[in-house]
């Protein structure tokens, strides 16, 4: 029986027509999953959902209306979907019979699995090994340039179309430079690592950027080869994989890493705030 506080995996996709000020529902079925650890985050395999996403697992924000408490992992389940510019939740969710879903709605999970051999995911102390990336500018990029400097590195893709989850590491990382640089001028630097090399070029990573920040010396926004990404990504423990061609399966990570080159702390998923963040970051500058 899958734990209450299962880590969520995060199933997004790359075209949804989100329009300012509006709000559009969808009805979706489903299979309970998990749960996240602030008590609102239900974890749901869900069908396919017509003109929004292809079947998949993701994590759903419940409005105040939803007994979240209620629900058990295994239930078969339907709700109704509102998504905004800004945000998502569920709303109305109505327990079903257990004959009325398949036992997988949303098939085989075909999640990639770390390869023998390969270098082991990061935990808070360890050293981050070499990266090799390319820059919005179409530079060369190494983790290892940030050295001497505390680093905050995030994972986004561009297309991402779910307001909770890239959009809301963009704009996060957007508050944290307003306010690590009033404090730290540029002594605390930012990194944003797509996972669709395919789409995110250095041009399309400038375009991005210009979105969020006038000062990309700072937060610098970065891409790479296949191959780069892929180990970036194993390492943070961000798994990305492509689906159709137009859906991303991934998790996201969010990471401190000292001016020492050691990751200090890392945050999973899309539930930490620029204040839990910019805690950590004082306390190392403090420390330092």
């Amino acid at each position: 029986m899958p734990s209450r506080h299962l880590r969520p995996l995060f199933v997004l996709i790359a075209l949804l027509p989100v329009l300012s000020g509006c709000s559009r529902s969808y009805d979706v079925r489903g299979r309970v999953v998990g749960f996240g650890d602030d008590g609102r985050t239900v974890i749901v395999e869900h069908e396919a959902i017509p003109g929004l996403m292809p079947a998949m697992t993701m994590p759903f924000n419940a409005d105040a209306s939803v007994d979240v408490q209620a629900l058990q992992p295994g239930q078969a389940i339907r709700f109704t979907f509102i998504v905004t510019r800004d945000s998502s939740w569920i709303r109305d969710v109505e327990v079903l019979p257990d004959d009325a879903l398949p036992r997988h709605p949303a098939g085989a999970d075909t999640r990639p699995r770390p390869a023998p051999g390969e270098l082991p995911i990061l935990q808070p102390g360890d050293p981050v090994p070499p990266v090799a990336l390319i820059d919005q500018d179409g530079a060369p990029l190494a983790l290892s340039d940030f050295e001497g400097q505390p680093l905050l590195l995030t994972f986004i893709y561009t297309r991402c179309p779910i307001p909770d989850f890239c959009p809301r590491m963009s704009r996060h990382f957007a508050t944290l430079q307003d306010s690590l640089t009033a404090r730290y001028g540029e002594a605390v630097r930012q990194l944003s690592i797509s996972f669709d090399p395919a789409h995110d070029t250095p041009a399309v990573l400038r375009d991005y950027a210009a979105r969020y920040t006038t000062n990309t010396r700072q937060w610098v926004f970065a891409t790479g080869t296949p191959e780069q990404i892929a180990r970036v990504t194993h390492l943070f423990g961000v798994y990305a994989t492509t689906g159709d061609g137009q859906t991303i399966d991934h998790t996201l990570a969010t990471a401190l890493i000292g001016p020492d080159g050691r990751v200090v702390e890392i945050w999973r998923g899309n539930g930490w705030t620029p204040d839990d963040v910019l805690a950590a970051v004082h306390r190392l500058m403090e420390a330092g």
